[in-house]
């Protein structure tokens, strides 16, 4: 059986699509797509269970503080949805792992984004997202991963959702620890703000959770 990171799956599934039934999504479609692709990412995990939808609601909050508009929310939000597609191609022993990950296991978790890039490129009514939702691990001082970019190469948008991310992440249960309290999660974050997070983005999100 080929795994999903295969390199001629995607020829293989096009070839296999009657030429006379292509469809074209609108943008509520589109949304609905993004959602139920979400629902199958969050259901690999009981530890993953609704982050993706969690991520994109703090994004979407993050950005409307940021004033991006709702052209940029709602690429936010699909961004939110989608960003953790890669991880179907991560095992679950590897996912569910309550102790420290080997070398060759965090290799793959961080290998992730990567998929998440690779799958999303393929979908040309995602091709607006595909870098902010595969660049969610990387940081401004280029201390991230996969491709350790800096902050010269983090608009705005992936700097928003990293943030999202970061702060779903810490207030999620896992298997290695308990959820954080929000306050808790904040200040952890601050001791990264200007060096690997984003401040404004960081702001945004503070005033977005106080309801502001």
């Amino acid at each position: 059986m080929e795994s999903i990171d295969g390199p001629s799956l995607g020829a293989r599934v096009s070839r296999l699509e009657p030429p006379d039934r292509a469809l074209v999504a609108g943008v509520d479609a589109l949304d609905a797509v993004a959602e139920a692709f979400a629902d199958i990412i969050d259901a690999k995990s009981p530890y993953t269970y609704r982050h993706s939808a969690n991520v994109a609601a703090l994004a979407q909050g993050i950005g409307r503080q940021m004033a991006v508009g709702s052209r940029e929310e709602r690429r936010l939000v699909r961004a939110g949805l989608l960003h953790d597609i890669g991880k179907l191609g991560v095992s679950n022993r590897i996912l569910d792992k309550a102790g420290p990950l080997t070398g060759e296991e965090r290799a793959a978790v961080e290998r992730h984004p990567v998929h998440t890039f690779e799958i999303l490129e393929r979908v040309s009514a995602f091709e607006e997202l595909i870098e902010t939702a595969a660049r969610h691990h990387e940081r401004l001082d280029g201390s991230g991963y996969p491709w350790r970019l800096r902050a010269s190469d983090l608009d705005a948008a992936a700097r928003a959702l990293a943030v999202a991310d970061v702060y779903e992440a810490l207030t999620a249960d896992r298997p290695y620890r308990a959820p954080m309290t929000a306050d808790a999660a904040l200040g952890l974050m601050s001791r990264d703000r200007g060096k690997r997070l984003c401040p404004v983005a960081l702001d945004a999100l503070e005033a977005s959770l106080r309801g502001h």
